[in-house]
């Protein structure tokens, strides 16, 4: 880890240019320099993607083959340089103040999990505290935050994950700051509730 930068933003990304180049402009506006974004082109050759690379902080990487979002969030979190790491998926949005708020509450509650709330963009609905395997609720400590399970099926990496982070020291902060594009058509959560 490198002191200066505080938080390490992890982005898989999977065919989605347009919603991840909303995502992307959105955070460059808010972005510091205690902050890196770290965006992982998971075997799609999306070149468009370049544009960004080196823009705020902002760095893209390019597998040249699908390995699965797994291994591309470990690959994140092994090349990850702050004091705490978060996960954005490419699909998804955060609210204008994501940065700001949580550069704060790493200064001033410095524990291994911070969770926030966050908004179900389909239902418009605001979920506090929830029961959810999201990684994407919460940012965890680099020097603890666990590795995703390689070997488990979709969806059960994120269980695994949270089973560990539930071990750990948790602070809450009431406030919304992720917007889950929930049930999009054509997402992998989609594609999986649709077959």
């Amino acid at each position: 880890m490198v002191d200066n930068i505080k938080l390490s933003i992890i982005i898989p990304y999977f065919e989605t240019y347009e919603l991840t180049e909303r995502l992307l402009k959105g955070l460059s506006v808010q972005t510091t320099r205690d902050v890196e974004i770290i965006v992982i082109d998971d075997g799609c050759n999306e070149e468009r993607l370049d544009i960004f690379n080196g823009y705020m902080g902002i760095k893209i990487i390019h597998h040249e083959h699908n390995l699965g979002t797994a291994k591309t969030r470990n690959e994140g979190i092994r090349k990850a340089k702050g004091q705490y790491i978060s996960f954005i998926d490419c699909d998804d949005t955060v609210t204008m103040d994501y940065i700001s708020v949580l550069l704060k509450a790493i200064d001033e509650t410095p524990t291994e999990v911070i969770n926030f709330n966050w908004l179900d963009l389909s239902e418009n609905v605001v979920i506090r505290r929830p029961c959810n395997p999201a990684m994407w609720k919460a940012i965890y400590r680099n020097d603890i935050c666990p590795l995703f399970r390689e070997d488990l099926e979709w969806g059960e990496e994120d269980v695994d994950f949270q089973l560990e982070v539930g071990k750990m020291e948790t602070t809450y902060l009431d406030r919304v700051l992720y917007i889950y594009n929930s049930n999009r058509e054509g997402s992998l959560f989609w594609r999986k509730t649709h077959q």
